[in-house]
């Protein structure tokens, strides 16, 4: 659970501002593991942010990341860059996936699920669509410290492996779901029952998230986890051998596309090996699928 305490910061190195234009207030927080690991995309999106020239431009992400009183550097210092590059990469491919999708339905729905502090929104509005940002109810306390509703966005808090936010989102127009950093930390089980459960809910929905290999879920719980001072709870868990495992679960998941995080990416010598290989062992990449039929 988060505990969230606002109080007023008079630092002059402090940028979070209130959009009612008050006094900058600044947030505490006593965040679990589990729920530091949401502050890892957001930093690789903020220091990427900052670069001359950088790849992707989140302005929010340094606003949060200069807000938030927690001591990130513990879980930053023994990071390396593929896996900064992996976070900035995977927000590239949802963006673009998710703009194709709206250029085809203007007026459809997104839902973002385990949103975390993703700001995937904030790049891809296209000033019609409908979003839905999902996730346990104290990040989304932690959210709304940082982010705010409108009449296109809403929050939703609830477990993703729930049924009862269904009825939240409307069918009237065409669904895209984006899972981005949440499956890998459950078993494939539960993914399976969530999958058939989603294309019987939203039939001709489409499905973007990433995916570990079992020797990329080893890697990150190595790498990642525990050279960010991070404990076992925020292992991750589901690691998948060959994409046609998951296409197996069900006739009626169709393979939209195949997404590797390093490919076309101007790296270093030593990145480039390493990125290549990844890429050739699938040890994370994304996946995007067509869940059944639309009615």
């Amino acid at each position: 659970m988060i505990e969230i305490q606002v109080y007023n910061s008079m630092d002059s190195n402090f940028v979070y501002r209130e959009r009612t234009g008050k006094m900058a207030e600044k947030v505490y927080m006593d965040l679990g593991d589990v729920q530091k690991t949401l502050f890892l995309p957001l930093w690789g999106r903020a220091v990427e942010t900052q670069k001359e020239n950088p790849l992707l431009r989140d302005p929010k992400a340094v606003e949060v990341v200069k807000a938030v009183d927690l001591d990130l550097a513990q879980l930053y210092e023994k990071l390396d860059d593929l896996s900064q590059i992996a976070w900035i990469k995977r927000s590239l491919i949802a963006d673009q996936m998710i703009g194709r999708f709206l250029q085809k339905h203007p007026e459809g729905t997104v839902v973002n699920l385990g949103c975390g502090l993703d700001t995937t929104f904030d790049r891809v509005d296209n000033g019609q669509v409908r979003w839905f940002d999902l996730d346990l109810a104290d990040v989304i306390s932690l959210r709304r410290c940082f982010i705010q509703e409108s009449d296109r966005r809403t929050f939703l808090a609830a477990s993703f492996l729930d049924e009862d936010w269904f009825t939240e989102i409307p069918k009237d127009q065409p669904v895209f779901f984006l899972a981005a950093g949440v499956f890998y930390y459950f078993e494939a089980e539960k993914i399976e029952t969530f999958f058939l459960r989603l294309m019987a809910g939203f039939p001709g929905c489409e499905l973007l998230f990433d995916v570990s290999s079992p020797a990329g879920v080893k890697i990150a719980n190595q790498k990642v986890i525990e050279n960010s001072g991070l404990d076992e709870r925020s292992y991750l868990t589901w690691g998948l051998v060959d994409k046609k495992d998951v296409l197996a679960w069900d006739p009626g998941l169709k393979l939209i596309g195949e997404y590797h995080y390093y490919r076309n990416m101007k790296l270093s010598l030593r990145n480039f090996l390493m990125g290549k290989l990844s890429d050739f062992l699938g040890i994370q990449y994304m996946l995007h699928l067509q869940l059944g039929e639309a009615n």
